[in-house]
């Protein structure tokens, strides 16, 4: 199996007035890195800056924060052509989607549905890789990138908040965990026991509400 650990920065909005009617995070940075279970070596790796193609007034925060400047986005890719170079290294069939959060996936997605194209990564090989070490090292809490290299005593290289030092710090956790005997089936299985005990505490509820046995499946 091959493991495509991806970083994404998108735009934001925090002020509490004067947000666009309709806004959502855009991609403005993508970082990517592809290794092989085989011999955890990259084999891929991609860089690139990202036009934000509906609210791009409301990206000036979110690109100093991430330290892209102007320069920088003259260089940047219309999102189709994001997508399509992310979509070459991916293989649904032998490709593991790994990220360190839920928003990457999450963002992605929901900017294929406003561009109207098709999300080449499908949901189920989504690994979120903090949730995935917090389990493994029986954390209450997943920890920030930052302080779960430093758990795994990994040295940490680049630039915070940048993509493909991001991606490739994450990268280098995902090693981690493969070399101590942490599997994906793992992380899957634990996805799968959290949702049936989701299930069972509906079913719980409704039971409880209306005194009948309900379908919650």
């Amino acid at each position: 199996m091959q493991y495509l650990i991806v970083d994404f920065e998108f735009t934001f909005y925090k002020k509490k007035i004067g947000r666009p009617q309709g806004f959502f995070p855009e991609i403005i940075e993508v970082g990517a890195v592809k290794i092989s279970d085989n011999d955890l070596n990259s084999s891929a790796k991609l860089q690139a800056f990202v036009k934000p193609h509906f609210y791009p007034k409301q990206a000036i925060e979110a690109m100093d924060f991430c330290m892209i400047s102007p320069a920088d986005m003259k260089k940047a890719l219309p999102f189709s052509t994001m997508l399509n170079k992310l979509a070459s290294m991916y293989d649904s069939e032998n490709t593991y989607f790994v990220t360190w959060g839920g928003n990457d996936f999450q963002v992605l997605d929901e900017c294929c549905r406003k561009h109207q194209m098709n999300n080449p990564i499908t949901k189920s090989s989504v690994i979120d890789i903090s949730e995935a070490h917090r389990l493994w090292v029986h954390n209450a809490n997943t920890l920030s990138l930052k302080a779960a290299a430093e758990s795994l005593n990994i040295s940490m290289d680049g630039i915070w908040h940048t993509a493909y030092d991001d991606a490739d710090n994450t990268s280098k956790i995902l090693c981690a965990l493969l070399k101590a005997g942490w599997t994906p089936e793992l992380f899957f299985k634990s996805v799968e026991e959290k949702i049936q005990a989701r299930r069972l505490k509906q079913y719980a509820k409704l039971k409880q509400k209306y005194g009948f046995i309900a379908n919650v499946s």
